[in-house]
């Protein structure tokens, strides 16, 4: 098979992948996702619905606002209050929210507890996207919500040198995605984003969806990254949420 009928092959199998739930996911996924499924349309489907299915469903895409925090799974378990708390005791003027879902529709709580804040969300559901900033714009919040692929690296890095300092980065429940679509990607990214940034704030789950079973893996890999290369200013437990803050140690 040719170059140019391999790329029209590629092409059809993520126009059919996208005609109706994912939709409003960058073709940029859709070919990482056939790339682990070794070009099986069904399996790529189901590594999709993994990862991403949890914020397609409609009791999430057409909730109201800031009830959709109760809808979706993991942010209804996430006590965003206590949390803000905790990260914005010291100043920020940035939030840089990689892979953010929801949390955007929680800005009225981070204002509460780090006032007037930019805030700048990164997500690959266009629909999520578009419903965020809608949200924001008819409050007049100072944030935004931007449509892209996490493995836009240096798209993200932009976006985190023109932030305004000092500045927040959050990565929640962010890394399982990003290693299994390419292994040793979420060190790489750390890397890359701690040095115009105050602080990283990274999370995994500790518990199932359900919050009935916990996990025996403890992602040791990525806390003994994080001891070796960085400072970390504190590591708390919340609600089956496991969160570090850290900062490059030269910052």
């Amino acid at each position: 098979m040719n170059l140019k009928r391999e790329a029209e092959d590629l092409d059809n199998k993520i126009f059919k992948i996208k005609r109706k739930r994912f939709s409003g996911l960058p073709d940029s996924l859709i070919e990482m996702a056939l790339k682990k499924a070794k070009d099986d349309e069904k399996e790529a489907k189901a590594i999709l619905r993994k990862y991403f299915g949890v914020f397609l469903t409609n009791k999430v895409l057409k909730a109201d606002d800031e009830k959709i925090l109760r809808m979706h799974i993991s942010s209804k378990n996430r006590h965003y209050k206590e949390l803000y708390k905790k990260i914005f005791n010291k100043k920020a003027k940035s939030v840089i929210d990689i892979g953010c879902g929801v949390n955007g529709f929680s800005y009225s709580i981070l204002f509460e507890e780090a006032g007037r804040i930019n805030y700048v969300g990164i997500e690959a559901i266009k629909q999520l996207v578009d419903k965020m900033n809608k949200f924001f714009d008819s409050r007049g919040y100072c944030a935004k919500a931007i449509w892209g692929d996490v493995f836009d690296f240096d798209k993200i890095k932009k976006i985190v040198k023109n932030s305004e300092k000092p500045a927040v980065i959050f990565m929640f429940n962010l890394i399982d995605a990003l290693e299994f679509f390419e292994k040793d990607s979420s060190q790489k990214l750390i890397n890359e984003i701690s040095h115009d940034s105050d602080r990283i704030v990274l999370s995994f789950s500790l518990k199932s969806l359900s919050g009935k079973k916990r996990f025996e893996a403890q992602r040791k890999w990525i806390i003994h990254f994080i001891e070796d290369n960085f400072e970390i200013l504190d590591d708390f437990e919340i609600s089956g949420e496991r969160f570090l803050i850290f900062k490059n140690k030269k910052n």
